[in-house]
């Protein structure tokens, strides 16, 4: 054999690499306090037990600097036995001591698992630098890894302590923390110096108007349900609402809250805001599942539809500790589902909506001012959205008086408004349009007992109005506790049933006789299903 092939160095690493980085927690306090003969030693005895371990484990020592180590594996389960190999070695080494205490080195070990290639005897890759900081945000006899060094080694659950999402100096997204656990080595440590990341809640461009009503219908459903759906009408405020919402509850769930819009891939959009990469032939929602698999965390789901249900139940089913509100036009009609449907606001919380809007303007109608007109259009958030340009250029009476004298023309809102209804009308079922249609003729609204004579005139007519209230055509008032009022909000009214609005005006103090509306608003507003009021009558 060639001496000279004999002494070569085995290649280094490469593919899937595991590196360790090594160092002695307070190293320079301990060499300051030891003086530099006695540090010597520890130091060496130190490198001697680690190398002992390495050469046992098939670990390449890349570099040693000080009290540090930088080294490589072929194989991510030899590089955490390796870990926990060393820190038992140096458990139980025979140390110096002063006054009665040991004078072991504290050491803290960092790993991580990505792929890399050598190149000029050592690696240019952001996966050093990735487990370096793993390594600094470690405290002393502590083991942290990445979760994906902990996945590519195989772990069992109770080898594996999972401690968030953290963000680490210096790199891009962020990385799973983990804690290696062994027989032996102690468990309890404080939180990694370095910035957790607990959710993932977009920015608000301007603080969000309370809407103290629906955060506390929202945290009865959570008390006992792990889906919650939201539901209504476009415009309605229903994404801001649930992200005010979940700002509020992130001290609930230890692993974050999580926010993203749906799309046409709910695997990839909850990989994005969950900071993770798509694993090649592997659908994008198991990967998630799988992160997710034993996370008490909170997912925000915007823009759902029914197609997203499957994938919806799938997580549920496969994460125990997870929940999830459902933000859409409909609730996903999944067991154990509870709805709830944003419905009208206050008319203090809806004036200070419209006040906002006008401050975004520059006008200076303060909420007291825009109090009436919030009243008249019932709270309806989508309606004082139709008005708030003719509110701010002119003034809340001006709206007024437009809203009294032409609703639909107030409300139109350059033809957003009406389509915005439209399409609203024309995703529910044929019964439900016309129970609408017949609540729509009643401002005072409905009981329980006048809605069953209603729909017992029509086969499937009590679940017509239940799609009805999911989303939110229809709302649920109590004015007693033993009894409930079903009612369409009055701009809704206005456009369905040609219902003049003095009545709703009235709460404005506004009881001058108006023109009635136009009748034919219900044909208008029904038209992209082709149905009229004869015809819906007709069914009864």
């Amino acid at each position: 054999m060639d001496r000279g092939s004999a002494a070569r160095p085995a290649p280094l690493p490469s593919g899937d690499v595991t590196f360790m980085f090594t160092d002695i927690e307070g190293s320079t306090r301990l060499a300051s306090g030891l003086g530099a003969e006695r540090y010597r030693v520890v130091l060496h005895r130190h490198r001697a037990l680690v190398r002992e371990v390495l050469r046992a484990t098939g670990g390449t020592e890349i570099d040693t600097e000080g009290d540090s180590f930088f080294v490589a594996f072929h194989d991510a389960a030899d590089a955490c036995a390796a870990a926990i190999g060393i820190q038992h070695a140096l458990r139980a080494a025979d140390w110096p001591d002063e006054d009665g205490r040991s004078l072991r080195p504290r050491v803290r070990i960092g790993l991580h698992t990505g792929e890399a290639w050598p190149s000029a005897g050592g690696y240019a890759t952001p996966e050093v630098h990735r487990t370096a900081r793993i390594c600094s945000a470690a405290h002393g006899d502590q083991i942290l890894a990445s979760a994906a060094c902990a996945a590519a080694a195989g772990l069992p659950p109770a080898a594996v302590h999972r401690l968030g999402d953290f963000e680490l100096r210096g790199l891009p997204a962020t990385t799973e923390l983990v804690q290696l656990a062994a027989p032996g080595l102690p468990t309890a440590f404080p939180p990694p110096p370095a910035r957790p990341r607990t959710h993932h809640l977009p920015a608000d461009l301007k603080t969000p108007v309370d809407r103290p009503g629906e955060y506390r219908e929202l945290d009865r459903a959570f008390a006992n349900h792990r889906l919650v759906s939201l539901t209504g009408l476009g415009g309605c405020g229903k994404t801001t609402v649930a992200k005010a919402w979940a700002r509020r509850r992130l001290a609930f769930y230890e692993n974050g809250v999580w926010y993203c819009r749906a799309g046409n891939d709910l695997g990839a959009a909850l990989l994005h805001a969950l900071g993770r990469r798509a694993e090649a032939l592997r659908p994008a929602i198991d990967t998630a599942a799988d992160r997710l698999r034993e996370s008490k965390a909170l997912l925000v789901l915007d823009d759902l539809d029914r197609t997203h249900a499957p994938e919806v139940e799938r997580l549920l089913r496969d994460c125990p500790d997870l929940a999830v509100l459902a933000v859409g036009a409909r609730p996903l009609e999944l067991p154990g589902e509870a709805k709830r449907a944003l419905g009208l606001a206050p008319d203090d919380v809806s004036a200070a909506i419209l006040a906002g809007y006008c401050e975004e303007r520059g006008a200076p109608w303060t909420l007291a001012d825009c109090r009436p007109l919030a009243a008249a259009v019932d709270g309806f958030v989508p309606a004082l959205t139709a008005l708030a340009e003719v509110t701010a250029l002119g003034s809340p009476g001006v709206a007024l008086r437009y809203l009294s004298d032409d609703p639909a023309g107030a409300l139109d809102g350059g033809g957003r408004f009406r389509a915005a209804i439209d399409n609203a009308v024309a995703a529910i079922s044929g019964p439900a349009r016309a129970v609408l249609l017949e609540l729509a003729a009643r401002p005072e609204g409905a009981t329980v007992d006048a809605v069953l004579d209603l729909c017992r005139q029509r086969d499937g007519s009590l679940e017509a109005l239940v799609e009805l209230v999911d989303v939110a055509l229809v709302v649920i008032e109590r004015p007693a506790m033993d009894q409930a009022v079903y009612r369409v909000p009055a701009p809704l009214r206005w456009l369905l049933a040609g219902a003049a609005p003095e009545a709703d005006l009235k709460r404005a103090e506004r009881a001058q006789p108006r023109p009635p509306v136009a009748a034919v608003l219900a044909d208008r507003l029904v038209h992209p299903v082709q149905l009229e009021d004869a015809r819906l009558r007709a069914v009864a």
